[in-house]
């Protein structure tokens, strides 16, 4: 039961683009042109893909917001989308350990596989539902809508920066339940950008379970570094960082 639940919220965690690059805006842009131009500037970021490490947190907590088990783990991002985890430490019951390694292999699938679950004109319409500021930016609000009835799509909205083009946010939720014993599945991911790469940095999910109530499953990014190795092999001397706290309070 538990692990159907998690295996949709790995998958549901590679839905967004990993990288945006940014772009010119236009105040009067209509929907067509923003996603246009976040398709393009994602294309065109894959170009500059650095090979990079990040800190991740990982937890799940109970209905009474109570951890039951934590894993942290060293995260490794190859370009074009591919992860490489290596455990820290970890904490809990050993069920929910299991879970949050579950998570973890899962973050590791190859790039095709993620591209079914992108934002993406192929796996969803979008439409314009209006503006917002986000983090003191202004953000293009879009309804994503699933072109399929498929359980790693959400029908949520997503938070498109006005001005780069990045996705700064998206939440929804799942457009079918993984399984009997999941009532519902809701999902929250946050962006932000590290040495001009745009990266997730916040992952929130909260299932409600069948007979057992509701759960939670968190991931946050605490620190990174880079090796400064770009998709073409190109070096660059860079130095570890540390990436600010997600802003987002689901």
């Amino acid at each position: 039961m538990f692990l159907r639940f998690i295996n949709l919220i790995c998958l549901l965690i590679c839905i967004a683009p990993v990288l945006v690059a940014a772009q010119a805006a236009s105040p009067s842009a209509d929907v067509h042109q923003i996603v246009e131009r976040m398709m393009a500037a994602q294309q065109e970021n894959r170009t500059h893909l650095r090979v990079f490490t990040v800190k991740r947190d990982y937890q799940v907590l109970d209905k009474q917001m109570e951890r039951k088990a934590q894993v942290v783990a060293n995260v490794t991002v190859v370009p074009p989308g591919q992860e490489q985890s290596k455990i820290e430490s970890n904490s809990g019951g050993m069920i929910w350990q299991k879970i949050l390694r579950d998570v973890l292999a899962k973050e590791s699938e190859s790039p095709e596989d993620q591209r079914r679950t992108e934002i993406s004109p192929e796996n969803y319409d979008f439409r314009m539902t209006g503006e917002q500021m986000l983090e003191g930016r202004r953000c293009y609000l879009l309804a994503l809508i699933p072109k399929a009835q498929d359980r790693d799509l959400v029908r949520g909205q997503v938070w498109v920066d006005a001005e780069t083009y990045n996705i700064s946010r998206m939440e929804g939720d799942a457009t079918k339940s993984p399984s009997w014993w999941v009532l519902d599945l809701h999902i929250l991911m946050a962006y932000g950008e590290v040495d001009g790469m745009w990266v997730r940095k916040f992952t929130h999910a909260v299932a409600n379970v069948r007979f057992k109530g509701r759960y939670v499953m968190e991931s946050r990014a605490l620190e990174y570094h880079s090796t400064g190795q770009t998709a073409s092999g190109t070096q660059r001397d860079l130095k570890p960082g540390i990436l600010a706290g997600s802003a987002v309070n689901p």
